[in-house]
């Protein structure tokens, strides 16, 4: 009544995990796998599991790191502080070792219309980047570049089924690198991805 509405603010935090030295592709996804269904099952909880599956393709266009990674993508509803020292906890009692985590702000050029329930494994391919920005580069010039550039060019060129882009906000955790972005593309099926 009165017509105030409230929005509702969530905020995003994406936690990143790197799998130890020799750690096999299948161990490291099991390992992910498991950390997120506990955090799951402890609470009611927004939760994206992406990892690193299976190892990248030796001859590619893309220079693919060969080091594994997962990010723990998590939705809550208080403040950034409050849910970083909130999702960091959770994660350190269920033995997850998280190397950097990063509040970010969310936009979705490309939704994936998902071929399997949630829970399950979403189908094809995903590759996950990193971003930094190339020095001297202002704010407003790199979302200038990022936002009406580049990813209007990438949804023409490739066959993408999904972009998530979090533009990253703030580091939540100390020595964190400094990234400016973290971008997920889905390619399905999974030839679309290597295909040059």
């Amino acid at each position: 009544p009165g017509g105030d509405k409230q929005e509702l603010s969530v905020t995003k935090l994406q936690l990143l995990l790197r799998a130890p030295a020799r750690h096999s592709a299948a161990a490291f996804g099991d390992e992910v796998l498991a950390l997120g269904s506990a955090l799951v099952a402890d609470g009611p909880a927004a939760l994206k599991v992406t990892f690193t599956d299976r190892d990248p393709p030796r001859l590619s266009m893309v220079p693919y790191r060969r080091d594994r990674i997962a990010v723990l993508s998590v939705w809550d509803e208080g403040p950034p502080t409050e849910a970083a020292a909130r999702w960091l906890n959770r994660v350190a009692a269920r033995g997850g070792v998280v190397a950097a985590a990063y509040h970010v702000d969310e936009a979705l050029p490309a939704v994936f219309a998902p071929d399997a329930p949630s829970g399950q494994p979403t189908p094809g391919l995903g590759q996950l980047t990193l971003l930094r920005r190339r020095r001297g580069l202002s704010d407003a010039e790199l979302r200038r570049r990022w936002f009406e550039g580049h990813t209007p060019l990438a949804l023409g060129l490739h066959p993408i089924r999904g972009y998530v882009r979090g533009q990253v906000l703030a580091p939540i955790t100390a020595g964190a690198p400094a990234l400016d972005g973290i971008v997920e593309l889905w390619f399905h099926p999974a030839a679309d991805l290597l295909r040059p």
